[in-house]
């Protein structure tokens, strides 16, 4: 499967989406454009513990994915990537509408 798969979607994923929380925190803000939302409210709307994802936020702040205002729990997270990068993201998403590529996805990030 790994030969089939678009070398900029597998560099991509490499990349950014090192967990299932990542990945799903990748999905959330693409879909939701303008979100702005602390740690614990995005652990709430995600279903997933605070801890998984701040250090999953932190992850894709320091690739530059999303962009923090303000400090401490006060702290909101948004989605303001360049747009070479908001376009492998849409790349990503679209990709997982196919269950192949969605299984080659979580076997990476499971590696």
């Amino acid at each position: 499967m790994t030969e089939s798969v678009d070398k900029n979607l597998r560099s991509f994923v490499r990349s950014y989406v090192n967990s299932l929380v990542a990945w799903a925190i990748i999905v959330f803000f693409y879909q939701n454009p303008g979100v702005r939302d602390r740690v614990s409210d995005l652990a709430r709307h995600l279903g997933r513990r605070e801890d998984d994802v701040e250090k999953a936020v932190g992850h894709l702040i320091a690739k530059g994915l999303l962009k923090k205002d303000g400090v401490g729990d006060d702290a909101v997270y948004f989605y303001e990537p360049v747009p070479d990068l908001h376009k492998q993201v849409e790349t990503f998403v679209n990709s997982l509408e196919k269950r192949e590529l969605r299984l080659w996805v979580l076997g990476e990030v499971l590696k």
